[in-house]
């Protein structure tokens, strides 16, 4: 099943694990790339570990073709977790990224109900989107959905998405991306923001620049609200230095809120599950049993957030 949305996102989903087993809470996978890129290791694979885990793995097909992104893959993360929830009602939603799909998650979870870097909403576009979706289905008869909608989302173009429809219970986060400074994976920086040279180029000043950079350093932005976190990354990774995510972890533990954090000492960038079916021998990324255990620990993480 494909569910095709704002800037032409698509969340995908099996439709015949459904009737297999109830499942605990929807788990959003944003697979990594450096934004470049979708990674497949980093998509079905997970769908199927989460569905035998119980929990529903639906992946995110967020905009990396752009020229620079800025806020659409965000926006897009927006759309599909009020998508999923209206889709399954009731259950909790998660966030599951890895590297610059970790970053892309984790943007949603420290940001949504925030600003941008010029203190501006960024949902009212989402929430737009949504309901000329929603007129569109009246006229087919479906109003009743649409106006539920129309009735959670009144007045959030003023207050930055602080409804609880825009909310999620928890983020697992791979070998994140999360800084833009000193430790930044600059690649995915400049597929957000394009290069600072350039913008200096056009526009003669950086001001605008750099603050949208400190926007998308993460470790800056947490704060009491955000969502418990599950966090894992190999100590040797040489693509994301893994003070990306010690940084995010330091903030997390400064602002009360609650993660789990595991840092495997050997392993490559890019492990995804760390089993047979995800091997890439050609950059090192073999079996380790020892690595593949962050998956089992997450579930029963989850488990612990549903109780």
């Amino acid at each position: 099943m494909v569910v095709k949305g704002i800037y032409d996102a698509e969340l995908c989903y099996d439709e015949a694990q459904e009737a297999k087993v109830r499942k605990k809470g929807t788990v959003i996978i944003f697979p990594g790339g450096g934004y470049e890129h979708l990674s497949e290791r980093e998509s079905t694979p997970i769908v199927r570990a989460l569905n035998e885990g119980g929990y529903r793995g639906v992946i995110l097909h967020y905009d990396v073709k752009s020229e620079i992104l800025g806020l659409r893959p965000l926006k897009q993360a927006a759309w599909a977790v009020v998508t999923v929830k209206r889709l399954f009602p009731e259950e909790p939603v998660y966030l599951m990224g890895f590297s610059a799909g970790a970053h892309c998650a984790a943007s949603y979870g420290v940001h949504f109900d925030d600003t941008d870097w010029y203190g501006k909403p960024f949902l009212p576009e989402v929430i737009q989107y949504l309901r000329e979706h929603d007129a569109a289905k009246q006229e087919t008869g479906n109003a009743d959905e649409a106006d539920i909608f129309l009735k959670e989302t009144e007045g959030l173009e003023e207050h930055a998405g602080v409804s609880g429809l825009f909310r999620v219970d928890a983020m697992i986060l791979a070998y994140p991306v999360i800084s833009g400074g000193e430790w930044a994976h600059r690649g995915s920086f400049q597929r957000l923001l394009g290069k600072r040279e350039t913008y200096a180029e056009r526009y003669g000043d950086t001001t605008d620049y750099d603050r949208a950079l400190q926007w998308f350093s993460l470790e800056k932005h947490v704060h009491a609200s955000t969502c418990p976190c599950f966090i894992w990354q190999t100590e040797p990774d040489e693509a994301v230095p893994i003070q990306n995510s010690l940084m995010f972890v330091e903030s997390c533990i400064k602002q009360g809120v609650e993660v789990e954090y595991h840092i495997f000492p050997r392993g490559v960038h890019g492990m995804s599950l760390a089993t047979k079916e995800v091997e890439d021998l050609g950059k090192n990324r073999i079996t380790d049993p020892h690595i593949a255990s962050w998956f089992p620990m997450m579930l029963r993480w989850l488990d612990e957030i549903i109780a």
